[in-house]
């Protein structure tokens, strides 16, 4: 019966040995798991944000993965909601996404689906600021972001605001029935209701970067000698430098028919330049900018007789230098779109003005040209 009694320790300690190595395995195991973090990308920036987001966290838990969507729903409610359900469906403990506002550094957007809260942090709060001109800067702040609310989440700090607190403006308030006895009594000002702005959503920008652009158009110039104007197809590439633009441009004009009494002139104008812009004014989808720049005008005139008195000369061509200004107003569906069209007005101040002359029995017949040619143009410019 001793034995019995003293073989019951024993027994119980064999159990405990066997079994504490499983229960510790499992905990080990379960502090391993990483903190699954859900990216969404919109907009080729949020693809550098995403990649700048895996490096910073690497050395801490967590596992980044990335859900692509072709754009945004159109209210905080809706994409908290779809957050919850992309949390639901991966298993995440964070969905992440970005917004980001004309003229300024993205908006970070931290969605907690399991606590209801969700983090809201400008990168940069002014276009003048460092971060919203360099992209590295502006990437690397955003993604210290994201690491700074994982750590908090790791330690179960306080994150971010409830949902509601943020949503509670979009929520339309449900209709009441008039009241059929004395009027409440007006709410005590003792608790004052800060008014809370709703994030628009607005189309993404580009960083602030060099951009090549080509374009092609036509355009038609007022040069005082042409009946219906000097037409010509107009090419131009240069680069772009936020709102800054360098760029050539060359016309290749088709003949314009003048008659006289002895004679018929075809005009040919033609230009190149070199022009500098500033975007003074831009909306989602629209932009204003000035060009100046300098060139040359190229006229070629070719003669000929309709009377057997007149003897006409060689085709002559005639070069003269000329400065060029021009406003210009840009469209464009969505500023995500590589396309935008153009309505352009300019002038051209020529140097030394061609002019082309012939003596009849009446005396001399001139075809003098402007010193300002106004000009109207469209043009269709391609910017990756």
């Amino acid at each position: 019966m001793r034995g019995a009694r003293e073989a019951r320790p024993r027994l119980f300690a064999v159990v405990v040995a066997l079994l504490l190595p499983l229960a510790t395995h499992g905990t080990a195991r379960a502090e391993e798991t990483p903190v699954r973090i859900l990216i969404r990308t919109i907009v080729p920036l949020d693809e550098a944000l995403h990649e700048r987001t895996v490096g910073q966290v690497s050395d801490l838990r967590a596992k980044v993965e990335r859900a692509t969507d072709a754009t945004l729903e159109p209210s905080l409610t809706a994409r908290l909601a779809q957050a919850r359900s992309l949390a639901t469906r991966r298993e995440a403990a964070m969905v992440v996404w970005f917004e980001h506002p004309p003229d300024a550094g993205p908006i970070v957007f931290i969605a907690l689906p399991s606590r209801e809260r969700v983090l809201v942090r400008p990168v940069a709060a002014r276009p003048n600021d460092v971060m919203a001109r360099s992209t590295s800067a502006m990437l690397e702040a955003a993604s210290l972001v994201v690491r700074s609310a994982l750590l908090a989440f790791e330690a179960g700090a306080p994150l971010g605001v409830p949902n509601e607190e943020l949503t509670r403006d979009e929520t339309p308030a449900a209709p009441q029935e008039p009241a059929r006895e004395a009027p409440a009594p007006a709410p005590s000002p003792s608790r004052p209701t800060r008014p809370r702005q709703a994030r628009p959503s607005v189309p993404a920008e580009q960083p602030v970067t060099w951009r090549p652009f080509v374009g092609a158009g036509w355009q038609v110039t007022i040069d005082g000698r042409s009946p219906a104007g000097a037409r010509a197809g107009v090419l131009e590439g240069g680069v772009r430098y936020g709102r800054w633009a360098a760029l050539t441009r060359g016309s290749l004009g088709l003949p314009s028919h003048t008659r006289g009494e002895l004679a018929s002139l075809d005009v040919s104008r033609h230009s190149a330049s070199i022009l500098f812009g500033y975007t003074f004014a831009r909306t989602s989808s629209v932009e204003l900018e000035g060009l100046a720049g300098t060139g040359a005008v190229i006229v070629r005139r070719t003669a000929f007789a309709r009377d057997a008195s007149f003897s006409p000369t060689p085709p002559t061509t005639l070069t003269t230098p000329a400065g060029v200004a021009e406003v210009r107003v840009s469209w464009t569906a969505s500023r995500s779109l590589p396309v935008r069209l153009g309505l352009a007005a300019g002038a051209d101040v020529l140097v030394q003005p061609p002019s082309f002359s012939y003596e009849s029995a009446r005396g001399v017949v001139r075809h003098p040209a402007w010193f300002v040619e106004p000009r109207l143009g469209f043009v269709a410019v391609l910017q990756p």
